[in-house]
């Protein structure tokens, strides 16, 4: 049988010691591990956290690679400043894909779209435009790049479906992780995927694949 001073001594110790644990480990947690903890994270990969913060009027979105990554703000928006809108693309690897979309009042448009490196903050633009059309005026910008499709893989390469606006032609193109783009085919296409390995597109009733850039 225990005895009451033992008993005594021990539940002190539960009392004190076990919150004291738990304080002390949640100080010593990173600021991605908070992240993670604070904000639902939407990303695919257990290493990367991927949240995004804020309404329609002001937010950001942020990313870190787990466990004491930096913690990195993507991008992040102001009504206030003008029309803007963000959303995450696709997450593999520690990698982000990240569109933005500018619009005001007199005008001005634009559209990028831009893979960000969670672990050393290199973003790279896959495609963007941006013009100023007169209010109430129909058509669109003449000089830039938009895309319909797109996929990542967890190194950082993948492909997009690019819409040329200067030379009115849509192009789908492969892309590795320093950036640099191979094109795989001419005109619109219906379904496309990116693996680890391989890409897979097809337009019409004809299926094609191709390998992934190292």
């Amino acid at each position: 049988m225990m005895r009451p001073a033992a008993a005594c001594l021990i539940g002190l110790a539960l009392l004190f010691c076990g919150p004291s644990a738990a304080v002390a480990k949640n100080r010593h947690a990173s600021k991605c591990q908070k992240l993670a903890k604070r904000y639902a994270d939407i990303a695919t990969s257990r290493k990367l956290v991927t949240v995004v913060r804020g309404n329609d009027e002001t937010g950001a979105i942020s990313a870190c690679v787990l466990p004491r990554g930096k913690v990195r703000t993507l991008t992040s928006w102001d009504d206030g400043l003008g029309r803007q809108s963000a959303a995450v693309v696709a997450t593999a690897g520690t990698w982000v894909l990240v569109s933005e979309r500018w619009g005001d009042q007199y005008g001005g448009l634009s559209r990028v779209l831009t893979r960000h490196d969670a672990r050393h903050g290199t973003p790279f633009g896959l495609s963007g435009y941006g013009c100023q059309i007169p209010l109430g005026s129909p058509g669109s910008c003449s000089t830039g790049t938009d895309f319909s499709e797109v996929g990542l893989a967890r190194t950082g390469a993948g492909a997009i479906e690019l819409d040329d606006f200067e030379t009115n032609t849509t192009t789908l193109q492969a892309f590795d992780a320093a950036g640099t783009f191979t094109k795989l085919a001419d005109g619109p296409i219906d379904h496309l995927r990116v693996t680890s390995t391989q890409i897979t597109w097809s337009q019409g009733e004809t299926d094609h694949a191709a390998p992934l850039p190292g």
